[in-house]
């Protein structure tokens, strides 16, 4: 009988810490430079589309074949540590339940092999809570997407256009587009002392059929930031529509 309760005990502690598994958003490496970090990610296996305010946006073929937001990764450069979004946690919010567990591998052993050790952010969510991600009851979800214009002319103002800073073009066609945002809008961070945490910009959009397209800014700041509180964000209420507006008039 004590076996068997013991054995019981340990099935549910499994059961538990299983349903309580965690994701964390960024992964964090030891301090470097931006030429260094750029090398050596380009040295494996990374092609770098632009570097902005000490934040470097990569990409390679695996995040691409995804044809979403997942195509390219901002990399954070700061004084204390390297800051990089983790696919394992984005993915599932991105995929539409077409994520699998360990299906990032390749390119996280790349990025640790041009970065060194990396460990898992304080942020974080239960991996359970990722897919179909919302801040709270009746907020937006990833599939709350925002068309910010739909005109015949979107493919020419995509080219040649000082507020964009990458584009992208996957494998479906569709252009991932990095956008320079106003000063105004940018300085969310500051306001929120999240700084450090500088790799949640570009804000992207998806290019096609004429249609620009966002996340919704309510989800994305939210699932980027999962560690700030709702009064945290009213601070900043504002700056959800201050993003589309910035993105809408680059393509007027």
């Amino acid at each position: 009988m004590k076996k068997i309760i013991t054995t019981v005990a340990t099935l549910a502690l499994l059961t538990t810490s299983t349903m309580a598994e965690s994701v964390s958003t960024y992964l964090i490496g030891n301090a470097t430079s931006a030429n260094e970090a750029q090398s050596k990610l380009k040295a494996n296996g990374f092609d770098v589309l632009a570097t902005t305010n000490n934040v470097i946006t990569i990409t390679n073929p695996e995040l691409q074949a995804t044809n979403t937001y997942l195509a390219t990764l901002q990399v954070y450069v700061g004084g204390s540590d390297v800051r990089v979004q983790n696919p394992a946690y984005f993915a599932p919010a991105y995929l539409d339940g077409a994520y699998s567990k360990g299906q990032f591998k390749s390119t996280i052993d790349s990025l640790k092999k041009a970065l060194g050790e990396l460990k898992g952010s304080s942020e974080k969510l239960e991996a359970s809570d990722i897919p179909g991600y919302h801040f709270m009851m009746g907020m937006p979800c990833f599939s709350d997407a925002i068309s910010v214009n739909d005109t015949d002319k979107v493919y020419e103002k995509v080219a040649g256009n000082e507020n964009i800073l990458y584009r992208l073009t996957l494998p479906n066609g569709v252009i991932l587009v990095g956008h320079k945002l106003s000063p105004s809008t940018s300085g969310f961070l500051t306001t929120l002392h999240q700084t450090n945490n500088s790799q949640i910009l570009p804000y992207e959009a998806l290019v096609s059929s004429n249609q620009v397209k966002i996340m919704n800014p309510k989800f994305y700041l939210a699932l980027s930031l999962p560690q700030l509180t709702m009064g945290q964000f009213m601070k900043i209420s504002d700056i959800p529509d201050k993003i589309e507006a910035d993105i809408a008039n680059a393509y007027k």
